[in-house]
């Protein structure tokens, strides 16, 4: 009976640890099936995020060659302007602008608005009938090029299609700015004969801009309806494009200590500035401010 009882006790005890065993080797097995699971989402995981970085990095390299693409229209498109200026002056008798197509300057020589001295433009003189000619050729050669105050084209795409001077890559002006330029030669003292508070040459030069500015929007008051694209951080904001500067002596293109090179520096610049996405996200927005997609600019 004792006999009995030892063996029985026994045999529960192995049962026991068997048991025991069983279990741990269960938890060991299920325990490398969750560390090989979860290995091998982890590795699911690293591909997917390589997909996706492939393509994220597909779809920057696009957006770079677009903007690329963007920047060289907007480069034809500011020839084209330049060169549709010129064309119209020469149509109306002014022969002698010249174009800076590296600055993106429309120029007006001595002699076309203002000769040595002179800042005034009065009626019927021919600085006025020059600055008339210059507005008329703003007028019709800006408006496919430039933008409302609401930010939207200020005449629509299908309008421009039909036009002499059209915008296929809806390449828009920034800004047009108007220069005033001098020589070194000081002024006299007491100032110039009509204004003896004009003293130096860059008072000189202000005056010659605005005046110039005033004129052009005068004879086509239409022109400060003329508003251009303008990036701030994440937003895309417009501002009328005709603006005034002056700079005096102080960016002669020729010898000051020659009259020819004197003559040549007294000058009227109209500097056009484009407007030049400062990354992709810009050239989205614009896009998406304008209602197109890259295929329908060419891009």
């Amino acid at each position: 009976m004792t006999f009995r009882t030892s063996i029985s006790g026994a045999e529960e005890e192995e049962s026991f640890f068997v048991s025991m065993t069983d279990i741990m080797v269960g938890l060991l097995f299920v325990f490398i099936l969750l560390v090989m699971y979860f290995a091998i989402q982890v590795q699911l995981d690293q591909k997917r995020i390589s997909a996706l970085e492939i393509e994220v990095d597909k779809s920057g390299g696009i957006l770079r060659r677009q903007l690329d693409k963007y920047r060289e229209n907007v480069t034809r498109q500011k020839i084209d302007i330049l060169d549709g200026l010129k064309g119209f002056l020469e149509r109306e008798g002014f022969p002698s602008v010249e174009i800076d197509y590296s600055q993106g300057i429309f120029r007006l020589p001595e002699g076309v608005l203002f000769n040595s001295g002179q800042f005034e433009i009065t009626e019927s003189s021919s600085a006025h009938r020059a600055s008339n000619a210059l507005a008329t050729g703003l007028a019709q050669v800006l408006p496919c090029s430039v933008m409302t105050k609401e930010g939207v084209p200020f005449r629509e795409r299908t309008e421009c299609e039909n036009s002499t001077y059209d915008n296929p890559h809806s390449a828009f002006i920034e800004a047009i700015y108007v220069e005033g330029h001098t020589d070194s030669r000081n002024i006299r003292k007491g100032g110039l004969v009509g204004d003896v508070n004009i003293t130096t040459n860059l008072k000189l030069s202000a005056r010659r801009a605005t005046n110039t500015f005033e004129s052009i929007v005068s004879y086509k008051p239409e022109i400060l309806s003329f508003y251009g694209p303008n990036s701030q951080l994440d937003s895309l904001i417009t501002e009328p494009v005709l603006a005034v500067s002056s700079y005096g002596p102080y960016r002669p293109i020729a010898d000051n200590s020659k009259p020819k090179g004197r003559a040549y520096n007294r000058r009227i610049d109209l500097r056009i500035v484009m407007y030049q996405p400062v990354n992709t996200d810009s050239l989205v927005n614009l896009l998406e401010k304008l209602g197109l997609s890259a295929k329908d600019i060419n891009l």
